[in-house]
């Protein structure tokens, strides 16, 4: 089971993500908010590109409906995801640029949190991940 303490009184729930690269033993830790309602986890595109994923040759690009417009967004297959104290395996991400002064680089999304039972108590400010 994982597991991790937040700030309930925050406006996000920010969480490290690790991302592992294309050569085992490369990673890069990731700060995401979790966002269940977004419907994939995505990470900076530069991150993907120093841990050896090719974005000139994605597995798909789509159109992403942001706050402000829709821009195309590469996806790749990452090797490995680390949140909450849990792994998912060869999980697809979006490569997207949050704007120059956000507080976070991404969103830990549905695509990583569904492979779990999630429980966010917002009175004892904990998040627990069950694998199933």
């Amino acid at each position: 089971m994982g597991y991790v303490s937040f700030n309930p009184a925050d406006e996000l729930i920010v969480l490290r993500l690790t991302v592992s690269g294309i050569n085992a033993g490369s990673f890069r830790n990731v700060v995401v908010a979790l966002d269940a309602g977004a419907s994939n986890t995505s990470i900076p595109s530069k991150i993907a590109s120093d841990l050896g994923y090719d974005l000139s040759n994605p597995k798909q690009v789509v159109l992403l409906t942001t706050g402000s417009n829709i821009v195309p967004t590469k996806i790749i297959t990452a090797r490995k995801l680390t949140a909450i104290g849990e792994t998912v395996e060869n999980v697809d991400v979006l490569c997207h640029d949050l704007p120059f002064g956000a507080t976070i680089d991404g969103v830990l999304g549905l695509n990583f949190l569904s492979h779990f039972d999630l429980n966010i108590s917002f009175s004892t400010g904990t998040i627990e991940l069950h694998p199933y």
